[in-house]
């Protein structure tokens, strides 16, 4: 099978999302089948935009992004894909008519109106927008690939009648190597995020490490003028932002935690169930977890290495004790790989999409 992987994404960053598409090609590809990314992406300044392994497509304005959708999708057409894995974000023509002619699977990893709900006025055009791309887009295409059940069963995505399968994010656990448990120093605690995303509560990060001063806090993929945009000029001492790494880079910051932290706000976009990224990376790396949702491959799970708080606005600031009795639980201990392996691998995850997508080919 013939698979094209069209995205609108920044795959250079080999961030969290980087790594998974990645992840899944790789995997297709082990499986006997032929896998190629087609990547549409924003030309950025200071960085070298020439070194990408795959089929990329840059842009610079709004008029080079319409000429440069025309040119990914005539790069997808003449490879001829037998189907084509689409990730669900804002595109331009002819994207609606390329999903009408080649059978589609839309993989849907949010609830997008939600989100734009979120948005700050300024980004009323995209929102308007959105509302026709997804109508179109999905009344086209020919299933539906939900990383949570919540995703599946909303109205927002069941009214338009597709196929459907719900399958949560993975982790390469080949890619990612256990991190062997250190208890020197202070109680350290680490948080992957992304700027500007109001569900990840970064806010309530920088609240902790008001609350639990003895605590070091180690803040992935925030620059320090990010902090100021979402919680003005507190800044704790003992809390460090890094900014934007690749895993390589932020591994043996992890390695030097002793517990880390998942996403904390998913109630300000009214929502309950998620499968983050970056809580299958901890896993994997070993780290003990906090998180304040329901995560769809972890439901039924009891174990020591997960704390669960509430999904409400207030979870951290009244979970404070919780969270310190847990970290030191957790110093010089890791979690098994054997404990989450089944649950967060890709590779079991990748034969049931590849099967899905068998189906509407």
């Amino acid at each position: 099978m013939r698979v094209a992987y069209v995205c609108y994404w920044l795959l250079l960053d080999k961030d969290g999302v980087a790594n998974k598409v990645t992840a899944q090609v790789a995997r297709w590809r082990a499986e006997g089948h032929d896998a190629e990314i087609f990547c549409l992406t924003r030309h950025w300044p200071g960085r070298d935009n020439t070194k990408s392994e795959w089929n990329t497509v840059f842009f610079d304005t709004p008029a080079g992004r319409l000429r440069a959708t025309r040119e990914l999708v005539r790069q997808v057409r003449a490879w001829r894909p037998d189907v084509v894995y689409l990730r669900y974000d804002l595109f331009l023509p002819p994207v609606p008519a390329l999903i009408s002619r080649v059978p589609t699977a839309v993989e849907i990893n949010a609830d997008d109106r939600a989100e734009a709900r979120l948005r700050r006025a300024r980004a009323r055009l995209a929102t308007a927008y959105n509302e026709l791309n997804r109508r179109v887009l999905l009344s086209r295409a020919r299933g539906l690939v939900c990383v949570t059940h919540e995703l599946a069963e909303s109205d927002s995505f069941a009214r338009f009648r597709k196929p459907t399968i719900v399958l949560g994010n993975g982790v390469d656990l080949d890619a990612v190597r256990p991190l062997p448990a250190e208890a020197e120093g202070p109680p350290r605690v680490a948080f992957l995020g992304s700027a500007r995303q109001v569900w990840h509560g970064v806010d309530k990060i920088v609240r902790l490490a008001e609350l639990m001063p003895e605590l070091q806090i180690e803040l992935i993929g925030y620059e320090p003028h990010h902090l100021v945009e979402a919680v003005g000029d507190r800044h704790p001492p003992n809390l460090t932002a890094h900014g934007v790494l690749s895993r390589d880079a932020y591994a043996p910051i992890l390695a030097r935690c002793d517990a880390a932290i998942g996403t904390l706000a998913l109630h300000r976009k009214g929502m309950a169930e998620a499968c983050p990224l970056k809580v299958r990376e901890y896993l994997a790396y070993g780290l003990p977890t906090v998180i304040a949702y329901r995560d769809t491959d972890l439901v039924g799970l009891d174990e020591w290495f997960l704390l669960r708080l509430p999904n409400e606005e207030g979870n951290a600031e009244a979970g404070v004790d919780a969270i310190r009795s847990f970290v030191e639980r957790a110093r010089g201990r890791r979690v098994p790989r054997e404990a989450v392996a089944e649950r967060i691998g890709t590779e079991a995850k990748e034969r049931r999409r590849l099967e899905f997508l068998r189906s509407l080919s």
